[in-house]
């Protein structure tokens, strides 16, 4: 067990059963805000060890239900990936519950220096998601689609019930997410979004995801990482690494991950994209790859309309996009119509 030798109040030290968790003999010498978070406390954790190097660790700390399906996330989330590419995300040590108080719960992790400003160039950055999905590619524990626990996007949890079909597992998770928008502007009015939704589900998610498991086609489950936005994915200080952290996991279409750069909130894009494609080929229909972007990119943008209903505009981004997809879909029926 490692010792709080920092001159703070007794209550302001930490808690013993994140202390047992540390290196035996340590001591630790300082405890700082770590970066920010809407849903948990994060901390940087500086331990002197006995031979007189230091060791640094990251720390989340949650409290009641919904501090502890953050810190479950992260740990499952972070230990998954840190089986398939050690060298992008930094390496989980334990979780656990405070002695002291039984509601909350921390995440304990090493700490990984990173640069903080630049986005990682095209190559590194698919460098990291490109091995992640490859190297993890059909190792699902249950050959299915889904994950352990219920992984969170922020805080909002992403039900990962284990499943047959990659369409019926996408299915459920679009109709509880745009139930939660739904809730999230307390079910005020959107006409537009109204006439779209049961076309998006009667029309869209069969047109693309459909074909990937039909006419002897079908899916392989990867890890995926599924929060891949600029802010957790950063540079390691060699400036040549991609580190990745923040994941709400789940095994699903490799795919997926690939939305977030298509979304124009980031600087990130086509490039991307492209370079992704040399490490990973597309799934197949091959034609159908931009549809499937734009429909994976949709996940994120409902998301952020849940996580912040007060931004209109939020709502009126992905309600767009789903119209375009809808009118994509109906544009073919009329031409297949008018050829029949």
């Amino acid at each position: 067990m490692a010792t709080d030798v920092r001159d703070v109040d007794e209550k302001l030290k930490l808690d013993e059963s994140l202390l047992a968790v540390l290196p035996e003999g340590g001591e630790v010498v300082s405890v700082t805000p770590s970066g920010m978070s809407d849903y948990c406390n994060t901390y940087r954790i500086e331990v002197k060890l006995p031979d007189g190097s230091s060791q640094v660790f990251f720390e989340k700390e949650g409290t009641g239900e919904e501090g502890k399906g953050c810190v479950d996330s992260a740990w499952n989330s972070e230990t998954a990936a840190y089986e398939f590419i050690p060298e992008h995300v930094p390496r989980p040590v334990a979780t656990g519950t405070y002695k002291s108080r039984p509601d909350k719960f921390f995440f304990l992790a090493e700490f990984v220096e990173m640069i903080e400003d630049d986005i990682p160039r095209e190559e590194v950055y698919m460098a990291a998601v490109a091995n992640l999905h490859s190297r993890s590619m059909g190792k699902s524990p249950t050959g299915k689609f889904g994950f352990p626990v219920n992984t969170r996007f922020g805080n909002l949890e992403q039900d990962n019930t284990w499943t047959d079909s990659w369409e019926e597992y996408w299915t459920r998770q679009m109709r509880d997410f745009l139930d939660k928008e739904d809730a999230a502007h307390d079910g005020e009015e959107h006409e537009e979004l109204d006439r779209l939704r049961p076309l998006f589900f009667e029309k869209v998610l069969p047109r693309y995801l459909g074909p990937l498991e039909s006419e002897g086609r079908s899916v392989t489950p990867c890890l995926i990482h599924a929060d891949l936005w600029p802010g957790n994915v950063k540079y390691m200080t060699d400036g040549d690494t991609a580190c990745m952290y923040d994941a709400c996991a789940m095994w699903g279409h490799n795919e997926v991950d690939l939305g977030v750069f298509r979304n124009p909130r980031y600087p990130l894009g086509k490039p991307y994209l492209k370079e992704y494609w040399k490490r990973v080929p597309i799934s197949q229909p091959e034609e159908d790859v931009d549809s499937r972007n734009s429909l994976y990119m949709l996940r994120g943008q409902i998301l952020l309309s849940i996580l912040y209903p007060q931004d209109k505009k939020l709502r009126e981004i992905f309600v767009s996009n789903m119209r375009l997809l809808v009118e994509r879909v109906e544009e073919e029926e009329a031409t297949k119509g008018k050829s029949a």
